[in-house]
């Protein structure tokens, strides 16, 4: 390797690290046709491509550089995570069992072999995994990180617990924000989701994964859908079969004003329940470019 690629590749590395995978990627192009033979140079064009979530070509870069060093741990799970990504979650686990026979203790690939687990809904392996991992490493980001979204993904009760510890240890993790932003929403906090997924969304602006679900978290959080919202914490059907018991109770006690008055209360709520959210969607389509 020349001086010049070498200086390549460190730059490159400094631009994934801090998380500028497009200037990781300029500097990769003036790398010296030799350089397509040196692993480290399509692990990184693999982990440059995962940020800024072009998958498939990751996947490929990440196999290209396999075909030259087929035992390379770190291309093996930067081509798991391109794996995950695409929703190839049994390949993805092949892959890391590969990783894992060259380096069992590994707690990364633990971590994230825990989550591809938890997707595919196997949780006691999952759970297995996850646990080993943090054996190895407590204290390490990305295994508490992998912790907290296996339980999100789980629905563990202490979930919201793990969340929190991984956001004390890295306050500014955009994927520990993103989780608090699912907890949220699972309980109809709409508003505290939002804010979350902004959170998120502005310590990772390059993803559009991160960026789509703020842009979707504003839709029931709007000021717009207040009333609304409160049907949805309740349930659309309980909410309608209270709205009937409520309107016969009027009825047989002869109040009809207040009966007409609730029906019109209802029938707002339900137009509002239809209509807001696309209006919402289009008008942040209009201000955002797209949605």
């Amino acid at each position: 390797m020349s001086r010049s690629e070498g200086d390549v590749l460190h730059l490159a590395r400094h631009f994934v690290d801090v998380n500028r995978p497009q200037d990781a990627l300029d500097t990769l192009e003036r790398a010296d046709s030799g350089e397509l033979d040196d692993p480290d140079y399509w692990s990184l064009r693999a982990a440059a491509l995962l940020g800024l979530d072009r998958d498939r070509e990751a996947a490929d870069a990440a196999s290209r550089g396999l075909a030259l060093d087929a035992e390379d741990i770190e291309l093996l799970y930067l081509l798991a995570v391109a794996q995950i990504a695409q929703e190839l979650y049994g390949k993805a686990d092949v892959t890391l069992r590969k990783a894992l026979e060259l380096a069992p203790d590994n707690p990364l690939l633990l971590a994230r072999r825990g989550v591809v687990l938890a997707l595919m809904r196997d949780v006691s392996e999952a759970q297995r995994a996850i646990s080993k991992a943090m054996s190895l490493a407590p204290d390490d980001t990305d295994v508490l990180r992998a912790r907290a979204h296996v339980a999100v993904l789980t629905s563990r009760p202490n979930a919201a617990k793990y969340v929190d510890e991984l956001l004390e240890r890295d306050p500014e993790d955009p994927i520990g924000h993103a989780l608090r932003g699912n907890l949220a929403l699972e309980q109809g906090q709409y508003v505290s989701a939002s804010r979350a997924f902004d959170k998120a969304a502005r310590l990772d602006p390059a993803s559009t994964e991160v960026t789509r679900a703020a842009r979707e978290a504003r839709v029931p959080a709007h000021p717009l859908l207040a009333p609304v919202r409160l049907m949805w914490r309740f349930g659309r059907w309980r909410s309608y079969f209270l709205y009937l018991t409520i309107v016969m109770i009027l009825a047989a006690a002869r109040l009809e004003t207040l009966r007409i008055a609730v029906i019109a209360v209802w029938l707002t709520i339900v137009v509002l329940s239809w209509v807001g959210p696309r209006f919402l969607r289009w008008w942040q389509g209009r201000r955002y470019g797209g949605f």
